[in-house]
């Protein structure tokens, strides 16, 4: 059963971070949205300040802590696009990034960039959990029930086919924060970024698939999934993986 996203008065990650109680819905949100502190569009039980005062909140511009990185990936992406109107392919991107977003957001995740026909998410920051790693692979489910479901609505199988969903997971210890200097960004960066990406480029259609940091975790859950070595670019050696199942 889908956790129920509970929409909260106060920003989570504020109250986490600071211990500031920034209002974000209510009447009392209404000063702080003249200012132009209005709910984030990473998460809904987030505000602005999360994202684009990370130096002033955390008096730090990188701050390393244990994250879990998801990359989703809809995969016929470029071939459907090739052939189909644009209105067609605005629907069905839009489509994906919903279904994504609301999985994640379920699981207390972040949206922190889509990517064309991808999306970055990121577990743990600024809402700290200690189940993270439990909590993005529910969300990498998720997203995989949530696209198939979206997909029997659609009528483009006929011009490429069934579209699936490629997921990748990692998980460590990971530099977060502002990157850039003329152009100021959030976001994760370093080895655990890396790899949840590469993990992502191997995993089959409608599979989720992650690596022996996440699995032994979570494998209570998942008992005697299939392992796969992966040859992942960039990384000299093979590297195990296992194939999770809903």
């Amino acid at each position: 059963m889908r956790p129920l996203l509970t929409k909260a008065r106060f920003c989570q990650g504020c109250w986490q971070q600071m211990h500031v109680p920034i209002p974000i819905r209510g009447p009392l949100s209404l000063p702080f949205r003249v200012v132009g502190i209005k709910i984030s569009q990473m998460h809904p039980n987030l505000c602005t300040i999360c994202e684009t005062m990370f130096t002033r909140v955390m008096r730090a511009k990188q701050k390393v802590i244990p994250a879990t990185v998801l990359f989703a990936d809809l995969r016929g992406y470029t071939e459907l696009s090739e052939k189909a109107e644009g209105l067609e392919i605005a629907d069905l991107l839009n489509g994906f990034y919903d279904e994504c977003a609301a999985a994640v957001w379920e699981c207390d995740g972040i949206i922190n960039k889509f990517i064309g026909d991808a999306v970055l998410a990121i577990f743990n920051f600024p809402m700290m959990r200690d189940d993270h790693v439990e909590r993005a692979v529910q969300a990498g489910m998720d997203i995989q029930r949530r696209w198939a479901e979206r997909q029997k609505s659609l009528s483009l199988d006929s011009i490429v086919g069934p579209m699936r969903v490629g997921v990748g997971i990692h998980t460590g210890r990971t530099s977060i924060g502002e990157v850039g200097r003329s152009y100021r960004d959030f976001t994760v960066v370093g080895p655990v970024v890396n790899m949840a990406s590469r993990i992502q480029n191997v995993a089959r259609m409608g599979e989720v698939l992650v690596s022996e940091e996440v699995y032994r975790q979570v494998d209570r859950l998942f008992p005697g999934a299939p392992a796969r070595e992966a040859t992942l670019k960039g990384i000299e050696k093979p590297v195990k993986t296992y194939v999770l199942a809903a």
